[in-house]
């Protein structure tokens, strides 16, 4: 039956038709409006299926996009970690951010770690005192130790307040060193974004040593895993340090405070934040 032709019975009572009819001279049925409808329905369904096979074959634009993003993040990470003073910085401003939030959290990761390290350790000690001891006292070393796990809080909530704290910290840096660079030294055109991604470009070396520090006393025992853990930190902060100053130092000055004593108002600052935010620390692991 060719597109023009009509259905050869009435879809209304079934009556045979005429080829061509326009309407059923059986039940009076309009059969203008069903051949038009007949001949709408190939279109919109080949329409429907196009538009289909469009949606099906549209990648996803967020996960594309975060792709994208993780794929430069880390070639300008690794770039950066093999020549620090050549970093590019005209690369996305947010990559400087997900640096630090990387730093935040291997630090979480190895305050929670080495904390319940120390505390398997002094379990342990205790144990071997309870055992000696237990006769005299009758204090069980299962009871020493879960009075120091409860001093601790969930590991969970420990890893997320060393996260935070240090996001804080960070941020905190960020913005003293910002400050300086712009107000104090006079680089008018540095933002607060720009000033964090060209201090992690200068500073992502730093992030290896963290690394190493986390897998060394999640490995090692509470002794060895010290030592090697105050080695990596020292490490890691004697880099941020650098990269710090080299950040508010690289500029060139045309006016303002002299850079060295903008620095030395930049690291007092930092000096007294550090305090702050250490004795926050301490109480909040209490």
């Amino acid at each position: 039956m060719s597109e023009t032709a009509g259905p050869s019975f009435c879809p209304n009572c079934g009556a045979k038709l005429k080829p061509g009819a326009k309407f059923c001279t059986s039940c009076g049925y309009d059969l203008t409006q069903f051949n038009a409808r007949s001949q709408q329905q190939p279109t919109q369904g080949a329409g429907q299926r196009q538009s289909n096979q469009q949606h099906v074959s549209q990648p996803n634009l967020k996960v594309e996009a975060a792709k994208n993003y993780s794929t430069n993040y880390f070639s300008w990470l690794w770039a950066s970690i093999k020549h620090p003073s050549q970093t590019d910085l005209s690369v996305n401003q947010f990559f400087g951010a997900t640096s630090f939030v990387i730093s935040a959290l291997l630090i979480g990761l190895i305050s929670m770690v080495g904390l319940y390290r120390i505390i398997d350790a002094i379990s342990s000690f205790e144990s071997d005192l309870g055992s000696l001891f237990s006769e005299v006292d009758g204090t069980s070393s299962s009871d020493a130790a879960a009075s120091v796990s409860q001093s601790s809080g969930s590991g969970f909530s420990l890893f997320l307040k060393i996260f935070i704290i240090a996001l804080i910290f960070t941020a905190m840096f960020v913005l003293i060193g910002w400050l300086v660079r712009r107000y104090m030294i006079g680089d008018e055109k540095e933002t607060y974004l720009g000033f964090a991604t060209r201090l992690a470009g200068y500073t992502n070396f730093s992030l290896i040593f963290l690394a190493l520090a986390l897998v060394f006393v999640a490995l090692l025992n509470a002794l060895a895993g010290g030592a090697l853990l105050f080695i990596f930190l020292s490490l890691s902060v004697t880099t941020f340090s650098i990269g710090y100053s080299y950040t508010i130092l690289e500029f060139k000055q045309t006016r303002g405070m002299d850079k060295i004593y903008a620095l030395l108002i930049a690291l007092i600052a930092d000096s007294f934040l550090t305090m702050i935010l250490m004795s926050i620390v301490g109480a909040s692991i209490l």
